[in-house]
């Protein structure tokens, strides 16, 4: 990883950020968006910035203009790479400064004052779909970030918080953001899977950080969440919803509420995509004809499953070859 090369692209001013610079004035982009009201105040809707079919996005902040305030339904990541930003997060003013890392919830609303020629920030964009798979199947136990990410997938809790990693020195945790960011600007083969696992790596590395603020996190219904994801992820090649419930002693009509109310998806959705999921491994990794990799994703109708997969992954198995995931 060339660093010089890294900073280099960073801190040179993209077309946008030479208009802004000049004009100053917001952009024309909003006019496009869909708004909604929050508390008496026009929210624009920021949905579009994560790529169809991918899970997540890492986008450099434009320089010299504000950010109105605006709402997503994906996780956003902040990293104040150089310079200061200064936010309205959920009505509070948060002041940012380099090394920082601000972790913000869907559906809250939040700004951003105008940033300078130094202030370089890099944006995480990240769906839930993801710490659904990545996280809540026992990689981390516990913490604040376990409990903002179990939160965040949560269709039932107020989304509200955000949290500020205060650890300025943390080198570890820039040298990992900073191969994130190199992978996104010089992609070869493999970058967008590497970046995926980068991107675990730094959760995991933030759940070891004790020096934060946050303005508010709920631990309900974790332990029990997790225990169903972990017990799907476990067995989902012959977990059933009775088996499931009876694991967990409950009935299944209620287990089935359950997983409806805190992931927005059926226990049935849950189980195809840790299965489409198996089968993508299997297509990409081993030599295995596809229908043999469907069958064992556990697909008995070939035509169901490329109709699942190409609806998951917006591509066809035969394809995959020739993808970069």
């Amino acid at each position: 990883m060339d660093i010089n090369k890294l900073e280099k692209k960073l801190r040179k001013l993209s077309p946008r950020e030479i208009f802004h610079q000049k004009d100053g004035q917001m952009s024309d982009y909003y006019q496009r968006l869909d708004t909604i009201t929050i508390n008496k105040e026009h929210v624009y809707v920021f949905d579009n910035l994560i790529p169809e079919g991918q899970h997540f996005s890492v986008i450099k902040h434009t320089r010299f203009v504000p950010v109105p305030l605006h709402i997503h339904s994906f996780i956003e990541l902040n990293y104040i790479y150089s310079g200061n930003c200064a936010q309205i997060i959920a009505k509070r003013k948060v002041e940012l400064q380099q090394g920082q890392i601000c972790l913000i919830d869907t559906a809250v609303p939040h700004s951003i004052e105008t940033t300078g020629k130094d202030d370089i920030i890099i944006n995480v964009l990240i769906h839930k779909d993801y710490f659904a798979k990545k996280f809540l199947s026992g990689n981390f136990d516990g913490g604040i970030v376990y409990d903002f990410v179990l939160n965040a997938l949560s269709n039932r809790q107020t989304h509200n918080q955000y949290i500020v990693f205060n650890n300025h020195q943390d080198e570890q945790i820039r040298t990992t953001l900073q191969h994130i960011i190199y992978e996104t600007y010089y992609p070869e083969i493999g970058s967008h899977k590497i970046i995926e696992h980068l991107i675990a790596i730094l959760f995991t590395q933030l759940v070891r950080e004790f020096d934060y603020e946050t303005n508010k996190i709920t631990k309900q219904s974790k332990l029990k969440m997790k225990d169903i994801l972990m017990i799907i992820e476990q067995d989902y090649l012959s977990i059933t919803l009775p088996k499931l419930a009876e694991a967990l002693n409950y009935t299944p009509t209620y287990i089935s509420s359950f997983i409806k109310k805190e992931t927005g998806k059926t226990f049935s959705e849950l189980v195809l995509e840790l299965k489409l999921e198996y089968a993508s491994v299997l297509i990409t990794n081993t030599e295995k004809p596809i229908y043999v990799c469907a069958e064992e994703a556990g697909f008995s109708n070939i035509t169901y499953f490329y109709q699942k997969f190409k609806k998951r992954f917006k591509h066809l198995p035969g394809e995959m070859m020739h993808k970069d995931s």
